[in-house]
């Protein structure tokens, strides 16, 4: 197998971002890799990263620690704070895929994504968590689905991103708690995961705007009193 060197990463990254920008084609950026020594697949692999990365979408191929430290620390000077949230969010959605996989724990790689993290730890929002999981429904890739969707609900830049929509405004009731409280209630908010548990897989991906929504506690718990939830303005309509 032939090794892939920092060069080739370095160039990976380029050529991934160029094909993204719509500069070139995929087919011309994989040429290219190829021509400077990188195989098909891992030229596949290394564009892939890229892409996601920036669309904050999970990717189920694996890089090297040199290439994620080297798209984190380029996406964060290039893009800034934003893009490196969805770059975040994508490899600890990564992570939780490529664990549950193999059964083993990623050590090097979550600690370049710590490093990361705590650049943009000050701009995420205290995490509320949601006291949902059923730890009696097993699946086959060793989690509960439950496990998983309180995963996405608790990751700390999904949320941002959600309530940076949304706002901290309950999307049932409309109750905010620092209208109420003041400063003990500042961006005190629950976050639901509105996507089917069926529809959960091991390749799905969270988007923070169309499967996350802020709601209060009161509305989250009653949101889960039926299996499957209540839709959002099914809660609405029972409140009138």
């Amino acid at each position: 197998m032939a090794k892939i060197t920092n060069q080739m990463v370095e160039n990976a990254y380029e050529i991934g971002k160029q094909i993204y920008n719509n500069q070139i084609s995929r087919l011309e950026g994989i040429e290219i890799l190829e021509n400077l020594g990188m195989k098909e697949s891992s030229a596949h692999d290394y564009i892939y990263f890229y892409s996601n990365l920036i669309q904050g979408k999970l990717f189920t191929r694996t890089t090297n620690v040199y290439a994620t430290e080297l798209y984190l620390e380029k996406i964060y000077h290039e893009k800034g704070v934003g893009m490196l949230k969805n770059a975040l969010l994508s490899l600890s959605q990564h992570f939780d895929y490529y664990e549950d996989l193999t059964k083993r724990a990623i050590k090097n790689r979550r600690e370049v994504y710590n490093k990361y993290y705590d650049l943009i730890k000050d701009y995420s929002d205290e995490i509320i968590y949601a006291d949902e999981v059923e730890s009696g429904i097993e699946y086959s890739e060793g989690k509960t689905k439950q496990v998983l969707i309180n995963s996405y609900e608790r990751n700390p830049i999904a949320r941002k991103k959600c309530i940076e929509f949304y706002g901290v405004k309950c999307q049932v009731c409309e109750f905010n708690f620092e209208d109420k409280f003041g400063d003990l209630g500042k961006d005190f908010i629950h976050v639901h995961h509105i996507v089917d548990i069926s529809m959960i897989g091991k390749e799905y991906s969270v988007d923070p705007i169309k499967d996350l929504i802020p709601v209060c506690p009161n509305c989250h718990s009653m949101l889960h009193k039926r299996k499957p939830a209540y839709a959002i303005e099914e809660l609405k309509k029972i409140m009138k």
